[in-house]
Order: C-alpha cells, then sequence, then structure tokens
C-alpha cells in the first residue's frame, strides 16, 4: 500500500520498507516475518531495536529521527496492548463448559437432587484437619467374614494410616513404625492366639488432591473387601469396589483405578479378616492401603488423606472429554467438534442411567406408592431446573418434563429420556447463552465483533447466580445463591459480594483456587523430577511426593490464612515439611508425623520462588537450569510474554570446558544477538536462583566456585534494575505495575474463563488498585473478580464504581 501525502514519517518508512516482511498492520507475511508485530516493549526500547536491526535487508540505515519515527508509528498502530485492542476488540465469547465444570456440575447437580444425606464436613482448618487424620477402626477377636457385630468389638480407635502387621490370629498390631499416639491393642500380646481369627472394620473418607486417576492398591495376604466412593457398605447391598474373598499370599497386592475430583472428600469401607493360623502357617497377617495418585508414586494414602468423617459418595463422570482449548493461555471452550459433542451425548446416558437405576431413591417414592408418578415428575421438573440454573417457564416444563414423561411407555424411560434432553440442552451445556435464546433448544449463535458484549447485556438474578457459581466454583448455583436469585437479593453489588465472600468458603472453591495455582507455578507439566541416582542418591519418589504436596500445603496456608497476603508468597521463608523433608533439607523436623511449617534461614527462601518443588521440576538431571528457571519468572512471575527461540539450542554438557560454571556455560551458550533479544530478561532472572542445586537445596558454590547470582535485568520502566536473589525477584513483582497485572490477569481468565479486557478496558487497573488497596488480600481479588463478572451488563450500571474493597 502506497502511503499517503498525509501520512506522517514514521507510516511512510514503514510502508516503503517494513510491509513486504511485516504486513500493512503488522500482521506478518507467510515466509517472511510471519510472528505478528505485537509485545510489551517500552517505545525507547523498540526505537533503539528498529534503529539498530531495520530494515531487514539494509539494517542501521534509518536516521534517529526515522528510526524514532517508525517506532512511534509502529507502537500507536499495533505494536502495544492498547493498540492491538483497537485492531482486536476484546469480547465476552459464548463458551460451553470446560471439561472441569462439567464434570463439577454433574457431581453437584446430582447431589443438589438427590435425597439428603447425614453427613460430616470434614475441617476446614489445617489444625483442625490435622487433629482428624485417619480412618475410624473397629476391631474384633473372631473373623466375623462380613457378618459384624459392633457389640462384639473387642476395640474402637483412629488410625492415622492403614499399614500394619498383626500378631498372627489377633488384632494386635506389630509393625515397625506405629503412627504417633496409637490406640491400646485390643488384646494382651501374650495372651493365647484367639481359636477363630480376628476382623477389623475401617470406615471414613479420602481426600483427593487432585483431578485424575487414582490407582488404589489393598495389600495384604488376608481376605477383605473394599468400597470406595459407594454409595453404601455391604449392608446395604452395595458392590464392592474389591472383594477378595480368598487369601493368596503368593499374591498379595489388589488393585483398582478410579477418577475422582481434586479438592473432593470420598468415602471409604473396608472389612478386613485373618481366619485361624494353620499349624505351620507362614503367612503373618497384614493390611496396607495404598494408592497412586496423578503426579505420584505408589505409597501408602498418607493421614493428611484420610478422615474418620462420614461423607456421602461422589457422583465422577467417567466418560473422557476432548482437551479444552488452552491456546490463549487457559483452558476454554468456545468451539463444538464432533468428538465434543459425542462425549456430551456418552455422558448424559451415563447420568441418566445412574439417576434411573436409583429412580425411587431420587424420587423419593417406592414401586407400589400411588402418587409415586406424581413424585417422579416432580423430581424431573426439579432436575431440569437445576441443570437449567433457573426456574422453568410453563411451556418449558410442558416441553421438557410432562411431554416427555406422559409419552414414554413407562416411568424408566420417561426419566432417562428427561435427563437425556435436559443434560444436551444448550440451558446446561453453557455457562451463559444469549438472551435472544434464552426460549429456545438450539445451540447459541456465534457471537463475533461486539456482540460478544451485547450478548450478555440483560443479565438477571439467575444470570448473575450462575456468573456467580461458575467462577468461584466452577458449579452451578448451590440451593442458598438460587434461593438468594429468586428473592430479588442480587441486585447490589454489596449483596453480590457477600454471596461471593461466602462462596470462597466452600471446598469447592479451594479446589478451584488450587487448580490455579498448579497452573500458574506449571505444576500441571511436571512430568518427572527424577535426578541423577549417583548424585543425589537420597532424592527419592518419596521426596518427590512430600515436595509436591508442600507445594499445596504452603499455597493454602497464604491464600486461606486471614491476611491472604500475595506477598507472602513470593517472600516466605517457611516450608511445609514432613520428617523425611526435613532431614533432606536441613531444616527442624515437625514435632509429629504430620506435615509442618518450617522457617528457613534467613535469607535462604523466598516464597514459591525458592520452592525445592519448583526448583527441582526447572532442573536438569544433574544440574541446576538458569534458562528453565529464568522461563517461567518471566512468564508466570514478572507476566512478560516471550517468542519461540528463532533456532532451538541443545544443552549439551561436553561442549563446554572443564570447570565452567552453571552461570558461564549459559552465558556462552546464548551471547549472540538472535539470542539475547529474550536472554537479555530470561538469564537474569535465572541466575538469581542459582544459589539451588538441581534438587532446590541451598549453595554457596558451583564448581567449588562462589555462586554470582547477582545481574541488571532489562525493565522497560527502569533499566537498571539489579537483582541478586531471589527476594529480589519477588520485591520487583510485587512492586511492579505490569507484573501485578499480569498476575491477575491469568487469575481472571482462569476464574471467569474470559479476557478482562472484555470488561472494560480499565479493569486490571481497577482490580489492581484495589488489590493494593486491601494489602495484597488475594480472597478479596477473587470476590472482586467474581462481583465484576456477575454485574457485567445488569440494569444497575454498577460497574462504573471501584470494586469493591474489603478491609485487610
Amino acid at each position: 500500500m502506497a502511503p499517503t501525502a498525509t501520512a506522517t514519517l514514521g507510516e511512510r518508512i514503514y510502508r516503503q520498507k517494513c510491509t513486504d516482511c511485516h504486513g500493512a498492520q503488522g500482521q506478518g507475511v507467510e515466509g517472511k516475518y510471519k510472528e505478528a508485530l505485537a509485545g510489551d516493549w517500552a517505545l525507547p526500547k523498540l526505537a533503539r531495536y528498529i534503529a539498530k536491526n531495520m530494515p531487514d535487508d539494509n539494517p542501521a540505515t534509518l536516521s534517529a529521527t526515522e528510526a524514532d519515527a517508525v517506532a512511534a508509528y509502529v507502537f500507536e498502530a499495533f505494536y502495544s496492548r492498547a493498540a492491538q485492542a483497537k485492531l482486536h476488540p476484546a469480547r465476552i465469547e459464548v463458551a460451553h463448559l470446560t471439561n472441569r465444570q462439567y464434570a463439577v456440575t454433574i457431581a453437584d447437580l446430582l447431589r443438589q437432587v438427590g435425597p439428603p444425606v447425614a453427613e460430616e464436613t470434614p475441617p476446614a482448618s489445617a489444625t483442625a484437619r490435622a487433629s482428624a487424620h485417619g480412618l475410624n477402626a473397629i476391631y474384633y477377636n473372631v473373623a466375623l467374614r462380613g457378618r459384624f457385630d459392633n457389640a462384639r468389638a473387642a476395640h474402637r480407635g483412629v488410625d492415622p494410616q492403614l499399614d500394619f502387621q498383626f500378631a498372627k490370629g489377633s488384632a494386635v498390631r506389630a509393625r515397625a513404625a506405629e503412627p504417633a499416639n496409637p490406640p491400646p491393642p485390643p488384646t494382651d500380646p501374650n495372651a493365647a492366639q484367639p481359636p477363630s481369627g480376628f476382623s477389623v472394620q475401617w470406615r471414613g473418607a479420602i481426600v483427593a488432591e487432585e483431578t485424575g486417576d487414582h490407582e488404589f492398591v489393598i495389600r495384604t495376604p488376608n481376605s477383605v473387601r473394599v468400597w470406595i466412593n459407594a454409595e453404601a457398605d455391604q449392608r446395604n447391598g452395595a458392590e464392592p469396589t474389591l472383594d477378595v474373598n480368598v487369601s493368596n499370599p503368593l499374591n498379595p497386592d489388589h488393585r483398582v483405578t478410579l477418577r475422582l475430583l481434586g479438592g473432593r472428600t470420598y468415602p471409604i469401607a473396608i472389612d478386613y479378616w485373618a481366619l485361624p493360623e494353620k499349624t505351620g502357617s507362614p503367612v503373618v497377617p497384614s493390611l496396607a492401603l495404598r494408592w497412586k495418585p496423578p503426579h505420584g508414586s505408589e505409597r501408602p494414602i498418607p493421614a493428611r488423606n484420610l478422615s474418620p468423617a462420614k461423607v456421602a459418595p461422589t457422583f465422577v463422570v467417567a466418560t473422557r472429554f476432548p482437551a479444552d482449548d488452552s491456546s490463549q493461555g487457559y483452558e476454554r471452550s468456545i468451539s463444538v467438534s464432533k468428538a465434543w459433542d459425542e462425549a456430551t451425548t456418552s455422558a448424559a446416558f451415563e447420568v441418566a442411567n445412574h439417576v434411573v437405576k436409583r429412580l425411587d431413591r431420587f424420587a423419593g417414592t417406592r414401586a407400589n406408592d400411588p402418587d409415586r408418578t406424581k413424585k417422579i415428575e416432580t423430581f424431573a421438573a426439579r432436575f431440569v431446573a437445576t441443570a437449567f440454573r433457573r426456574p422453568l417457564a410453563p411451556e418449558e416444563l410442558k416441553r421438557n418434563v410432562t411431554d416427555l414423561l406422559r409419552a414414554a411407555p413407562d416411568a424408566e424411560t420417561g426419566l432417562r429420556r428427561v435427563v437425556l434432553l435436559a443434560l444436551k440442552s444448550p440451558h446446561f451445556l453453557y455457562v451463559e447463552i444469549p438472551h435472544a435464546a434464552q426460549s429456545g433448544t438450539g445451540v447459541p449463535p456465534v457471537v463475533s465483533g461486539s456482540h460478544g458484549r451485547d450478548a450478555h447485556a440483560t443479565a438477571d438474578a439467575n444470570t448473575v447466580a450462575s456468573r456467580l457459581a461458575f467462577t468461584l466454583w466452577d458449579s452451578a448455583p448451590d440451593a442458598s445463591l438460587a434461593k438468594a436469585a429468586a428473592e430479588g437479593r442480587l441486585r447490589t453489588r454489596e449483596e453480590i459480594s457477600a454471596q461471593a465472600t461466602r462462596l470462597l468458603a466452600d471446598p469447592r472453591a479451594r479446589a478451584k483456587v488450587r487448580e490455579f495455582f498448579q497452573h500458574w507455578l506449571q505444576l500441571r507439566f511436571v512430568e518427572d523430577l527424577a535426578k541423577d541416582a549417583a548424585l543425589f542418591p537420597d532424592f527419592t519418589p518419596e521426596i518427590i511426593d512430600d515436595l509436591r504436596a508442600s507445594v499445596g500445603l504452603f499455597v493454602d496456608d497464604v491464600v486461606w490464612s486471614e491476611r491472604s497476603d500475595f506477598r507472602e508468597l513470593l517472600r516466605s521463608d517457611k516450608l511445609f515439611v514432613s520428617a523425611p523433608l526435613a532431614q533432606f533439607y536441613g531444616l527442624p523436623s515437625p514435632p509429629t508425623g504430620e506435615f509442618a511449617a518450617a522457617a528457613a534461614p534467613a535469607g535462604q527462601r523466598s516464597g514459591v520462588l525458592t520452592h525445592p518443588y519448583l526448583l527441582a521440576a526447572l532442573s536438569y538431571k544433574a544440574t541446576s537450569s538458569p534458562i528453565h528457571r529464568g522461563v517461567f519468572l518471566t512468564r508466570s512471575i514478572v507476566g512478560r510474554a516471550l517468542k519461540p527461540p528463532p533456532q532451538a539450542q541443545t544443552f549439551d554438557e561436553t561442549s563446554f570446558e572443564h570447570g565452567m560454571t552453571m552461570r558461564e556455560k549459559v552465558t556462552k551458550l546464548t551471547r549472540s544477538e538472535n539470542c539475547q533479544g529474550c536472554h537479555a530478561v530470561i538469564n537474569p532472572l535465572g541466575f538469581s536462583l542459582e544459589n539451588f542445586d538441581a534438587v532446590g537445596r541451598y549453595r554457596t558454590t558451583d564448581q567449588g566456585r562462589p555462586i554470582d547470582a547477582a545481574s541488571d535485568y532489562a525493565d522497560d520502566e527502569n533499566p537498571a534494575v539489579r537483582l541478586a536473589s531471589a527476594r529480589d525477584v519477588a520485591d520487583f513483582a510485587i512492586t511492579n505495575q505490569h507484573a501485578n497485572e499480569a498476575f491477575i490477569e491469568q487469575l481472571f481468565q482462569h476464574l471467569v474463563k474470559q479476557t478482562p479486557r472484555a470488561y472494560g478496558s480499565d479493569t486490571l487497573v481497577r482490580l489492581r488498585d484495589s488489590f493494593i488497596a486491601s494489602g495484597y488480600n488475594l480472597r478479596n481479588l477473587m470476590a472482586d473478580i467474581a462481583t465484576l463478572a456477575a454485574l457485567h451488563g445488569t440494569e444497575s450500571a454498577l460497574l462504573a464504581a471501584t470494586p469493591h474493597r474489603i478491609s485487610p
């Protein structure tokens, strides 16, 4: 395109010399320079780069005035974030449920419409949980073979872990490492062996920390029946998850894999019995409850994951869905594929079969009940209204419930049709659909351009409630939130913010927030932390499992503390350690067998930045990796974008001289001008963590020489930022506006599944101002995000006000 006479100097030069490679709007040109000209460099840095490197076929031929003019044009026309926002206006996109949202919503839907279940909610606080670890145990000095009679119990107590060897023929436990404060044995160790064997019942719950497949292992040479996430034990007819009726000393491991949702608690029941010892039998009665959770190794289930509380089962959809779109850095679901459609159909049949099999239990009726038909219709209407997340209009009730039930040959077939239609409806499958489609049953139209915002312009109280629940729970509103909507108690910012605060206190919010930090800290992408066994022989799978648990415990401790202070995430000198971790990292051992917080020596640790799990994950098998660590700090902590390297470089130890430090190796590997475009940012951040080896232990030397962790970080706002430690990086990230907004943007995207810019060009600025005013309170920030998203497009026009601030 030829420049016009009124074009600025920068525009004229760009169109004459740059469009062939970069395109008229900086969009890139295939075969030349396909990357778009968009980024976060400040204008002076952009001008310096252009003066030195442009035009590509004749670099450094522009005068300083010309380079400045081109930079100014490029920056204002399409390079800066503001320019990109003008060229590509952000919009709220119509999105169906993500995989996690689908699974969680189905679980909560069936819990909400099901019959009331008496259960004991596991304690929320870490202190209370620590005192309530383990499973309820009842010991019997007779092998009851499933015919348990509590009146014959020899002993009752709580076993923190199930990893026992028993004295032959009795319920006396004789394993080498007893749990702290074990209950007294039910029999005298010197007493005669009971002639009828012995048996034990364990009851309680298992806490899953991450969503995914969990392999459970029961290790015993004796007989055992196990119910995991079952509706009842054998006394009520539920099929056991594992049923081992014949002793087999040669094959003591019995395995089953179950998919569980992270943050949920699942009932477990175990019936175990050992028959009387046969003369000369070498078999020692024993039982161990083990598992292999996602990202973990097989080991006894830790006490922290066991609870004596009575809980109801949680329905977990077994159907596997195609992966969500993560191209924008967060999971979203804006497209419909054949695979996704087939998965939703399969899952709908799965749920329908589950409900129909338990029809009378759900409907509160029985086979010969004269009001059975009416009760089933009442339940079906409640199911559909809960699935649609709003009351049903008369015509909807007729179309989605009444007509289907009355046209079916029997109640079971009718209810199956009701469930299938409800779960295939866009009113269930889409988080929110345009108002124009509210009364229809077809898939919402594709939203493009500014219409994305218009689709949300008529939000009512039910929509507000749904937005709140999906933002903080990834699930539908509970009965309390739905009631607030029905009673008109979601009309003001204060009312909505109060509900957001209530929702944040629920375990479902904790589970979703933990998912965010797994993403932010890149824990999802860690596949293998194994290290060189010759260099780190004690870095065992058990240490790795404890390290991963330690990260979660630390994040939970900060986020859900009274202060909920983001700064503590980056600055704290605390590590949560088990006894093995304390020994490995040279920290004070916890007073009990449970994890406990331990303070590292002054100046050695700085929150998640120096957590050994992350440091080990961002290292090579034998050495640290300033590049991997620097990339993580750049993207997640400082919040700067990085383009893929123009040419992949392999880190080959054999290519370096013997005795070089890791810093010297990285400096040599990345010294070329092509590399320095990114590594001028990456390397100083990565070098700041060089005081930690490949397993995250603190050190002061590398190759026998003092470590130099100091560098000048090329920050656009302040070109002379000196980073000499992880604490320096933490202080910079806390006080830097861009880093703050990058964190808020990532949290917003995870919670709302939309870009914050679609809610106003100043959304991030206003949220940051409120965040700082609250003392960097993370729970306040989440409540602000949820409130802002819930209010968007309401008639009240409250978005013009400053986000609600809660005092720290």
